[in-house]
């Protein structure tokens, strides 16, 4: 299995060059790694680049872990960030608490993380 790169999951994704979509079509049918920087990338480019809205990098960022051979890091976790994302949370903050998965608990200054992301699969402490 082949980690990829934000560029083959956007080609896949958004189409944009028929040729790299053909080419990362292949890449993730023979089965692939999403990192979680990889996902968070992704997110990034589809809204500012493509500025795509809220709910469609979402649904996008779903359709990428509901890909058969395709393996997302943490992928039960990922699920709970990306829907925290389409109801307003950070993507950055979602992905940062599912990257903490094995540690205590998350702590912050951030009030707004707290109140953004609600109900968390890790603890988060806001400090004072």
């Amino acid at each position: 299995m082949k980690a990829v790169d934000t560029n083959i999951l956007a080609r896949a994704m958004v189409r944009d060059d028929d040729d790299q979509a053909g080419v990362a079509d292949s890449v993730l049918a023979n089965g692939a790694y999403v990192p979680l920087t990889v996902l968070l990338e992704t997110a990034w480019l589809l809204s500012s680049r493509y500025q795509l809205s809220r709910s469609v990098v979402a649904d996008t960022l779903m359709d990428i872990v509901d890909l058969p051979n395709v393996s997302v890091e943490e992928g039960g976790a990922v699920q709970w960030a990306i829907e925290r994302y389409r109801h307003g949370g950070d993507i950055a903050d979602a992905l940062h608490i599912v990257a903490s998965i094995r540690a205590d608990s998350f702590v912050t200054f951030d009030r707004e993380m707290l109140r953004k992301l609600g109900d968390s699969p890790l603890p988060i402490e806001v400090l004072k």
